[in-house]
């Protein structure tokens, strides 16, 4: 959680100068915005499944089924 910090931070400066811009920089601050939250949601879930799968791959094998 430590690294994701600084971009927290930043999506909320971008949040405040989206709330106080004018009319024409609306729509450039909120795309802005957008590309952050979208690429950092695609690295975090990236991020996740890099974990799943080695924790997956460390996981000792089920026993055998008794038949």
């Amino acid at each position: 959680m430590k690294r994701e910090w600084p971009f927290l931070a930043l999506e909320v400066l971008l949040l405040l100068v989206l709330l106080q811009s004018n009319a024409p920089e609306v729509w450039f601050w909120f795309i802005a915005l957008l590309v952050l939250l979208t690429w950092r949601s695609l690295a975090l879930r990236s991020r996740l499944e890099q974990r799943r799968q080695a924790q997956a791959a460390t996981a000792e094998p089920p026993p055998p089924a008794a038949g």
